[in-house]
């Protein structure tokens, strides 16, 4: 598997890749990184990466119909 990114704005960019821990044992590593710094770290097994994915992709699903997150107005409803 390639790396992948994922530009987020503002310098900051979410790297996807496959890596091999001390075991010897696979892991996809989720990164933010910013200047090329890994702020923030996530080990996924691959064998839940799947399932990782389809709820994301229900999870932006959701948001679209409900107005997604960011897009609510400052101001009370009445």
């Amino acid at each position: 598997m390639e790396d992948r990114e994922i530009n987020m704005g503002s310098g900051w960019k979410m790297t996807i890749r496959m890596d091999v821990d001390k075991y010897d044992k696979q892991f996809i590593e989720i990164a933010k990184v910013r200047k090329d710094r890994k702020i923030g770290r996530f080990k996924l097994n691959p064998r839940y990466a799947k399932k990782l994915g389809e709820e994301l992709i229900q999870v932006g699903e959701e948001l679209e119909k409900g107005g997604g997150l960011g897009e609510e107005s400052a101001e009370p409803e009445e």
